[in-house]
């Protein structure tokens, strides 16, 4: 009796994180930031980037930046902090957005 209260409490947590893990706009990010942008950052939560300047997607630094939306977007032109310009559409920059924003949850 006491495993399945233990068990079923860690079901209860893990609840929000598989929630985030269905909503295809997060899983389009995450599979995005994978394949465009974890040459220099840490994507995953946990890890550290591959670039010391690039901040990890699950750091405060990233969580915390007023107008990310934006930023991103403005990705797609003109680069950032010297990175190069990365060709992200609108829903590209809407699914890394929701991917970033996931992690803050996590």
């Amino acid at each position: 009796m006491k495993r399945l209260a233990v068990a079923l409490g860690l079901l209860a947590m893990a609840q929000p994180a598989l929630a985030k893990d269905k909503d295809p706009a997060v899983a389009r990010g995450r599979d995005l930031a994978r394949e465009v942008c974890a040459a220099c950052h840490a994507v995953e939560p946990g890890r550290t980037s591959p670039m010391a300047k690039a901040a990890p997607f699950a750091s405060r630094e990233m969580q915390h930046v007023a107008g990310l939306e934006g930023r991103l977007a403005a990705l797609a032109t003109g680069g950032h902090y010297g990175m190069p310009p990365q060709p992200l559409s609108e829903q590209q920059v809407r699914d890394l957005l929701a991917y970033i924003e996931s992690l803050a949850a996590r």
